[in-house]
């Protein structure tokens, strides 16, 4: 490395850190004594991806670090980790061979590898990856045509499952917390007995609730982890069906109204609705 000062080659690294997926070199010169920083990161410029109809096209560092992004969603991945992970894979890549186009496909796998940490957070995005990259229905061999390869690919890199097969659906619920509980039906309709009260004999309104929890239930069918706000979801759908006052009590709680104005507005959609 070169003294940007007086150009001798007579230089030496003090300190190296990694920065943003790079790595920062001090540096001072022998010769004047100049104190300068350098910034290192893994390239793959010339390095050709040959895709799966036989095209080949150049290699894009942003293609697998969207592609990492996408997948770990609302994860707190951060950028210096998605970049450290894309440099790991680069680097696998042999990036000094560019007459040999690598297939698209090894990419994915490299990714796959380079994302099985072990870090709870981290097996949530690689598995997210695995479903788009092996998940689609004209994936080669070893890809997720149905659930059952999914299931089994899932056995093969994690073990046996650790969470007992549900008896029915829903049958789990994700709290705005974060918290996870088992779903119970007497609870939502505790919820719905609340917003219905007084709306007819109690025969009525039981009536109601028994109707509106099971019509829930019924939508939520066939998802055993459902999360709090798809339950108050289908509610609201259910409850706009049977009785709009009843919808209103109970948004007005699940939607948290913040003023006199969201009640008017949320009954003007009814109404509107109603007019149609």
């Amino acid at each position: 490395m070169k003294c940007p000062s007086c150009g001798s080659e007579r230089t030496r690294v003090k300190d190296s850190r990694p920065c943003g997926g790079e790595t920062v070199r001090k540096r001072v010169c022998e010769g004047c004594g100049q104190r300068f920083s350098t910034a290192e990161r893994i390239t793959a410029e010339y390095l050709q991806v040959r895709k799966r109809d036989g095209r080949t096209e150049p290699f894009s560092r942003a293609k697998i670090r969207r592609s990492i992004l996408k997948a770990a969603g609302s994860t707190a991945l951060s950028p210096v980790d998605v970049n450290a992970f894309v440099d790991r894979v680069v680097q696998v890549l042999n990036p000094d061979a560019p007459d040999l186009p690598v297939p698209s496909r090894d990419i994915g796998r490299l990714v796959l590898q380079q994302l099985h940490s072990g870090d709870a957070r981290i097996e949530i995005v690689r598995i997210r990856y695995a479903m788009v990259f092996m998940g689609g229905t004209r994936s080669a061999s070893g890809g997720f045509r149905h659930l059952a390869d999914f299931l089994a690919w899932l056995e093969e890199e994690y073990g046996p499952a650790r969470q007992i097969q549900p008896e029915s659906t829903p049958w789990a619920v994700t709290k705005l917390a974060g918290r996870v509980e088992p779903f119970q039906a007497a609870k939502l309709s505790r919820s719905i007995g609340i917003a219905a009260e007084g709306r007819g004999t109690e025969e009525r309104v039981r009536s109601l609730v028994l109707h509106a929890t099971t019509q829930v239930q019924e939508a939520l069918r066939g998802q055993a982890l459902v999360t709090s706000q798809q339950i108050a979801a289908e509610t609201l759908n259910v409850l706009r069906s049977l009785d709009s006052l009843v919808y209103l009590r109970y948004a007005s709680a699940v939607k948290r109204y913040r003023s006199v104005d969201d009640f008017w507005l949320d009954a003007w959609g009814v109404m509107f609705s109603d007019q149609r």
